[in-house]
């Protein structure tokens, strides 16, 4: 028995007909109609609409899009011969952040094992060719694509000609300036720096020192969204409270706390915001220096959960991984037809103090 995309998403169409009585006069005519409306013969659209094979996925693409435009819904076949293949790529990062996007991968690779391939791919952030010559060079064909990319110039044209060669393109978590035919799945990073700004601006009062800034590479938009919401915030709610920063740390624990380190040699931090995962060296200063400044940051885990009920963290804003990895997977799959809802975006951040754990 063919299986059926509709099906396994529990999708309600409006019924038109049976998908397999097109012996019927009106679905006759629904067959002549997509054959005259999209060039192709009656047999290839026949072909197409009972999932026979044999055909080309532009051309069952061209008829399921037809179809569907004309009302023929039900039990519609996927757009596509085989599973629908998409490459997933993510770079090599160990933050939880990342560890939360891979075991979300992980369940939804699971639960649609028969029918969709995730090739995850993981690439160097040192070494960035990996990721050109990933997206240049696929093994395979591919359906789709989910990537988490620096905003370079290379990348906007690796990306660009994946989009005009008709691949639906995911941009995941950090959205890139000039890929205007990819869609972005991820929250609203500038407003999440805005958030964070107005808070702070709060909370800070007139404690004594500056306002350290962290963020893990200004090569994401991403961070560069979050910093500027904050900034902006900072300047026009608490203008006289100075903003160190930002500072690159790159995630990285030890140059994390070098940094931090440093500027607490100099000057007394009211506080600090950090729009990456710079958690553990950022504990590891303040713990050495006694420091205790208002201090906000980015995803909700274990270790900020422990910070945040010990009073050392103030807030935790969460973008929300598995849900961010369920909307790009659904992404795909409605550009492709193969479901009618496209999903919510951009996704909503959470806000996580200790009263909410």
């Amino acid at each position: 028995m063919r299986w059926c995309w509709a099906c396994k998403y529990n999708l309600s169409f409006n019924p038109t007909g049976n998908s397999r009585s097109m012996g019927t006069p009106s679905k006759r005519h629904g067959l002549l109609k997509v054959a005259e409306l999209t060039g192709l013969s009656l047999s290839t659209v026949d072909r197409v609409l009972n999932d026979r094979g044999g055909v080309s996925d532009l051309k069952r693409r061209k008829v399921l899009a037809m179809a569907r435009a004309l009302g023929i819904r039900p039990g519609l076949p996927a757009p596509f011969t085989g599973p629908m293949i998409v490459d997933v790529l993510l770079a090599d990062s160990t933050t939880d952040h990342f560890k939360r996007l891979d075991a979300a991968f992980d369940r939804q690779a699971q639960r649609l094992s028969a029918h969709l391939t995730l090739r995850r791919q993981r690439w160097s952030e040192s070494t960035p060719q990996q990721l050109l010559d990933a997206l240049r060079k696929p093994r395979s064909r591919r359906h789709g694509m989910i990537v988490i990319a620096p905003d370079t110039p290379e990348v906007h044209q690796a990306l660009n000609a994946i989009v005009a060669a008709g691949t639906p393109t995911v941009l995941l978590t950090s959205n890139l300036t000039d890929v205007p035919g990819a869609v972005y799945v991820g929250i609203d990073n500038y407003a999440a720096g805005r958030s964070a700004g107005r808070l702070m601006s709060q909370w800070v009062g007139q404690r004594p020192g500056a306002v350290l800034l962290v963020v893990n590479s200004l090569a994401y938009f991403a961070h560069q969204e979050r910093a500027k919401g904050f900034i902006d915030v900072m300047t026009r709610h608490a203008p006289h409270v100075a903003i160190v920063g930002p500072v690159e740390c790159f995630d990285d624990e030890a140059l994390t706390q070098a940094a931090v380190a440093s500027v607490l040699k100099h000057q007394a931090i009211a506080g600090l915001y950090d729009t990456g995962s710079g958690t553990p060296g950022i504990h590891a200063a303040l713990s050495q220096a006694d420091a205790q400044p208002v201090w906000l940051g980015h995803e909700a885990s274990a270790l900020h959960a422990t910070l945040l009920r010990t009073g050392v963290m103030s807030l935790v804003l969460d973008q929300d991984p598995e849900g961010q990895v369920q909307a790009s997977i659904d992404y795909l799959l409605h550009r492709q037809g193969v479901i009618d809802t496209p999903p919510q975006l951009p996704l909503t951040m959470k806000l996580v103090i200790e009263e909410n754990l």
